[in-house]
């Protein structure tokens, strides 16, 4: 029977035919596979393997089918809502609901090409900035966000223009100047090691440099100052530390004058742009990206703390740090390493106290080795007995350590956690404040 539908690749017709497949078995027998498929006259080479076409064969009401394929598996088919559930034995479909004969006249195949499978209602839809996870890939996305704000670029996309501008505007203004008109912009990427270079109407060098999970070291941020002064010394300069990842502090860009422009921020920005009718794919998927970044850091909130992952554990730590004051980041060791938090004792400046996710624990810091184990025996001793008696419910560690930084007591269950196993945070805290 002659399809008459065009072929996608030369446009030519395209009718249903039989084709096969030969292949080597591992026993080195030959395998062969027939199928009906459709297949281009033009000759340009186009076969698609023909799905099969199920029979209904009963119903419930109007709107619920059951479809049948040739294993004998069935499949429900929700005619209103257009959704096809998944495939299971069409015995055991039947067992599970009274059906009635099949008495309509639908269009099996109209109906298919309209359904979607119900799987897909809980599936996230593929993001290029999941495959995308690159600080280069990042970089290209601001580049590629930039360039629509010049006012020529105005009419090409008004919405993505105004993003653009958007985002522009907020650096101006976070270095406390006024934004103007964007009458040109150059992008340079990887300008001299510095990740993104546009310089404004000829007058303003933005410098961003892009750090996704990674932060700045040495001296680089000021390096890059320096570089852009030197080939560009009549330009006003607004340095960006552009971060979609966390990290505990930025004392070290602000020292240099970097604006440390955040995940929250840009998620500002394109929520911003998305509300006001913009809809380029590129620019929808990573507004997508970033908010799933910020949904794992939010998870703490109402994730069993048993699940939790690096993210939430981020989420966590800057949480207690509007309370404590301390730092946290991801601390290597020889076991594979743990995400802690760290800060100085309020009842004693002989030692520190340090979050190793779910343990709490009690550090100490000896510079000079050949005291090491005698100031770590009495600091334990005494902070043992302070555990004692004010209902600390501090341990003694099963191995005591010798080096210059050693755990002198610690806790396995600091983390007041709900009865659904997410985490009491006030009551966290209020455990945390007394050590």
């Amino acid at each position: 029977m002659i399809d008459t539908k065009a072929c996608p690749r030369c446009n030519g017709i395209l009718i249903e035919d039989g084709w096969e497949t030969m292949n080597q078995g591992k026993d080195g027998e030959v395998v062969i596979d027939a199928f009906p498929a459709l297949i281009c006259q033009s000759g340009c080479g186009y076969v698609k393997k023909v799905d099969e076409i199920p029979e209904i064969i009963a119903q419930q009401g109007d709107d619920r089918l059951l479809l049948k394929y040739s294993d004998d598996t069935g499949s429900i088919l929700e005619v209103r809502d257009r959704v096809l559930c998944p495939r299971m034995n069409v015995d055991s479909i039947l067992g599970r609901g009274y059906w009635e004969k099949y008495t309509g006249n639908h269009d099996i195949q109209d109906l298919l090409d309209e359904a979607r499978v119900s799987e897909s209602a809980e599936m996230e839809e593929p993001n290029l900035f999941s495959f995308a996870t690159s600080e280069l890939s990042q970089d290209a996305f601001l580049c590629w966000l930039m360039s629509w704000s010049p006012r020529s670029h105005r009419d090409l996309n008004r919405k993505l223009h105004e993003a653009a501008v958007d985002f522009i505007d907020r650096i101006f203004n976070a270095h406390k100047l006024p934004a103007p008109t964007v009458e040109s912009i150059e992008i340079k990427r990887q300008f001299k090691s510095l990740d993104i270079l546009a310089i404004v109407n000829n007058t303003y060098a933005i410098l961003i440099e892009d750090k996704t999970y990674t932060k700045d070291h040495s001296d680089q941020l000021q390096r890059y100052r320096d570089t852009v002064k030197a080939e560009y010394p009549a330009l006003t300069q607004l340095p960006v530390y552009f971060k979609i990842g966390d990290q505990s502090h930025y004392h070290s860009p602000n020292k240099v004058g970097y604006y440390p422009f955040r995940r929250r921020e840009m998620l500002d920005v394109l929520k911003r742009g998305w509300e006001k009718g913009v809809n380029h794919p590129i620019f929808i998927d990573y507004y997508r990206h970033l908010n799933s970044i910020e949904d794992k850091v939010s998870a703490f909130n109402n994730k069993p703390v048993s699940e939790w992952d690096e993210f939430a554990w981020q989420g966590f730590f800057m949480e207690l740090q509007k309370e404590l004051d301390g730092n946290w980041g991801y601390v290597p060791n020889q076991t594979g390493g743990f995400w802690g938090f760290w800060w100085p004792s309020t009842t004693s400046d002989q030692y520190y106290l340090q979050l190793e996710q779910e343990k709490l624990c009690v550090k100490i810091v000896v510079e000079v080795e050949s005291k090491r184990r005698e100031i770590r025996n009495s600091q334990m001793e005494m902070v043992l007995r302070e555990s004692s008696e004010q209902n600390l419910q501090l341990k003694r560690p099963a191995k005591l350590g010798k080096g210059k930084v050693m755990t002198i007591a610690h806790r396995d269950d600091y983390l007041q956690e709900a009865a659904d196993g997410t985490v009491d945070l006030a009551k966290t805290l209020k455990e945390l404040n007394k050590y």
